[in-house]
């Protein structure tokens, strides 16, 4: 348990600063991937609706911290709620397969950018156009599609290293 607790967060701590370092450097115009959206997209297709909740979570805090503009807590809520749609679809998928990996990257990632753009608009953090939500949650998907094989190998062999372990159920 603690192993994979360590594992998950060297996880989320790595991707944070590839998504800081590397990942400006990958902008089409202006708009970038988010990796630890795709993470956690992919720890919740592996393990499950609640540990993808505490994933999901835990990334989406990590990086509104990140963010310089960002309200505390807006990722999270937005991580929180694409974890939340995948958890529901992940008993109808055959979650193996090649295509429902890269299916639910991209739509994850079209909600998650998109339903960002509308909260922060809602908010009013930065007022943005439907048109850049738009364009932001497409670019996103299509980055997203193209990466997700590699993130969903990774996390397939680290959650086969280190499976969520399930609490006994007494007799």
């Amino acid at each position: 348990m603690i192993g994979r607790i360590l594992v998950v967060t060297l996880v989320l701590v790595t991707t944070a600063l590839m998504q800081t370092s590397l990942v400006p450097f990958l902008a089409l115009g202006g708009y970038r991937p988010d990796l630890l959206l795709l993470v956690t997209i992919a720890f919740a297709l592996r393990d499950g609706l609640l540990p993808g909740l505490r994933i999901g979570f835990a990334a989406g805090l990590l990086s509104d911290l990140l963010r310089n503009q960002s309200p505390v807590g807006l990722t999270a809520l937005v991580f929180v709620g694409v974890v939340y749609a995948i958890g529901i679809a992940r008993p109808y998928l055959a979650t193996d397969s090649l295509t429902a990996p890269l299916l639910l990257a991209s739509i994850g990632t079209l909600l998650g950018v998109g339903g960002y753009g509308v909260l922060g608009s809602v908010m009013g953090e930065t007022p943005f156009s439907f048109d850049t939500i738009i364009q932001a949650s497409i670019v996103s998907a299509v980055y997203a599609t193209l990466l997700a094989p590699f993130v969903f190998a990774a996390v397939r062999f680290l959650t086969s290293q280190f499976p969520v372990e399930t609490a006994p159920r007494p007799s």
